[in-house]
């Protein structure tokens, strides 16, 4: 991972085999980044995408095992018991230009993924939130710096 601070943002580069989730992880915990949002582009050797089912409050996930281009990579990052969590969704493209699409769990970069990590100085945590299933951006609280 290769990356440089601009007044405003971070510009990341992670490189050829690196795992996505868990180096912006790291990233964000050795430089103190607690929240903000992101966007990318790049390509993955593998990846696995999810479809949240709202009704049985359940993941369904599938493995792509083949490399595509990152047409889209955005997201958010909060805190999530008391670490970095990113919350990630992409659309990739294959070798056919066939798009597909969902929430990001797990990505091996190709050639390259480029991000724009933009920090937000408001720290944002995430909670449960029952009737939905999922650690939802706790808004209504304090904000903490």
């Amino acid at each position: 991972m290769q990356f440089v601070k601009t007044e405003n943002y971070y510009l990341i580069r992670l490189e050829k085999g690196e795992d996505i989730i868990p180096c912006l992880t790291k990233f964000c915990e050795e430089n103190n980044v607690l929240s903000g949002v992101f966007q990318g582009i790049g390509a993955f050797l593998s990846s696995e995408l999810g479809y949240y089912n709202l009704e049985n409050k359940e993941y369904s996930f599938k493995k792509i095992d083949k490399a595509c281009e990152i047409v889209s990579l955005t997201g958010n990052l909060s805190v999530l018991d008391g670490k970095p969590f990113f919350h990630i969704h992409t659309v990739l493209s294959d070798e056919n230009l066939a798009c597909f699409g969902g929430h990001l769990k797990q990505g091996t970069v190709g050639a390259t993924c480029e991000i724009y990590l933009l920090p937000s100085v408001t720290k944002i945590e995430r909670e449960l939130d029952e009737a939905i299933g999922l650690k939802l951006l706790c808004l209504n609280k304090e904000p903490q710096s």
